[in-house]
């Protein structure tokens, strides 16, 4: 099956109760992710490299070496602000004089010509004098379809903020209703089934969810492009038989840490109750409470050498339990508790009890997702640091409530 080139762009505002992004449903019977809730976006067209001429600032080789190519990294935010102009409504492109077109221009009564293929955007660009300006979008995430679904996409995505004198509109065809969202209530809204929101759209919302505004989110993303993409497939085990693994898969990050010559040794799949060593000092402990939630388990964690740390210790489980007290020999110093949904948190009463240690974390909120008995003794500051034997946990905003573990200085964390 053919891997589509694709753009897909986040687009932000700020408003007096935080930043908002926005998000389009798709149409129920659409071949792909029907009436999943995703940013605007679509496959890289032919003619999208016509609309470098109309470029201003960044040119294609600025955006390429940005974006770890040889040449083309501006027809992928080109084919973004077309998709956006034509899914959306809203056009990224300026006047002659550099200024934002606005909600009356005569540019913005042509997207139903664009949608149809009746002409490109950089005809339009021609037609009315228009530029686009490559600066105002940043390189936010790669993601690449795993084998399974129907279409696959190569698909890069972008983020930028929503000029203020246009408004944003679903076309009523391939998307049949948009919203203005936080990310943390689309994150809530997916959690409770509210709405369907794929992976890597998932995996967008949580990085916009660290922002408080969208120039906190530019400065960010401009300054930290991601990584290039690896293409090497790696060996791993599944099912006691021998596998590759594509760079996409849900494993291959974890395969290629712990088995980085290659040997095919490492686990492609989850096995409850089977300790996972990660890193120097910390082991993953996955609980046997499958779901749609949790895949094949909650994964706790357990930080240290001889005094631990034990992160998320999941439902009540008996066998997860007495396994958590085995792999620390009951020497627990502290219990860190992420979230208070009702598999990660219920067993934190029984290990209290027998390890009378302290417990860390945020009350719990309303909702029936909740564990609502949960009762920490010290709620964590945001900024400040708790140490373990594995190294120093940073306390984010409590909004997101997601500890981050760097371990071996400031390189990537193994925990987030």
């Amino acid at each position: 099956m053919e891997i589509r080139p694709a753009a897909t762009l986040a687009l932000c505002r700020d408003t007096s109760h935080g930043m908002e992004v926005l998000l389009l449903q798709r149409t129920w019977s659409a071949t792909f992710l029907p009436g999943y809730f995703v940013f605007p976006g679509g496959a890289v067209d032919q003619y999208e490299a016509h609309g470098r001429e109309h470029l201003a600032g960044l040119q294609d080789a600025d955006v390429s070496q940005i974006m770890s190519l040889d040449e083309g990294g501006a027809d992928y935010m080109l084919a973004a602000v077309r998709e956006c102009f034509e899914e959306a409504g809203v056009l990224l492109a300026d006047t002659a004089t550099g200024d934002p077109i606005h909600a009356d221009h005569p540019a913005r009564r042509q997207r139903q010509a664009l949608f149809n293929n009746e002409m490109s955007l950089a005809e339009l660009c021609r037609q009315h004098d228009l530029t686009v300006s490559l600066d105002q979008l940043a390189y936010l995430g790669h993601w690449i379809t795993p084998p399974g679904p129907p279409r696959r996409f190569d698909t890069r995505f972008f983020v930028g903020v929503a000029p203020e004198h246009q408004t944003a509109s679903h076309d009523g065809q391939e998307t049949i209703d948009h919203v203005w969202i936080t990310p943390e209530q689309a994150l809530a809204d997916h959690r409770s089934g509210q709405r369907k929101i794929g992976i890597p759209t998932l995996r967008t919302l949580r990085v916009l969810s660290e922002f408080s505004t969208t120039g906190e989110l530019m400065r960010y993303a401009m300054a930290n492009p991601p990584e290039p993409y690896p293409t090497q497939a790696w060996p791993a085990v599944k099912k006691g038989k021998p596998i590759l693994l594509e760079p996409n898969a849900p494993a291959y990050d974890e395969a290629v840490k712990l088995d980085p010559e290659g040997e095919g040794s490492t686990h492609a799949d989850i096995v409850p109750g089977e300790p996972v060593n990660i890193a120097a000092g910390v082991t993953r402990l996955t609980a046997p409470n499958p779901g749609v939630m949790t895949g094949p388990g909650t994964n706790t964690y357990l930080l240290g050498h001889e005094r631990f740390t034990v992160i998320d210790p999941g439902p009540v489980n008996d066998d997860h339990i007495e396994k958590i007290l085995e792999l620390t020999g009951g020497n627990i110093e502290q219990i860190l508790v992420t979230h208070t949904h009702i598999d990660h948190s219920p067993a934190v009463r029984a290990l209290k009890d027998r390890c009378n240690c302290p417990v860390l974390g945020w009350p719990a909120p309303d909702g029936i997702e909740h564990d609502r008995t949960f009762e920490p003794d010290e709620e964590p500051v945001p900024g400040a640091l708790i140490g373990t034997e594995a190294g120093n946990l940073k306390v984010p905003r409590p909004r997101r409530q997601s500890p981050v573990l760097p371990v071996g200085g400031p390189g990537p964390a193994v925990l987030r």
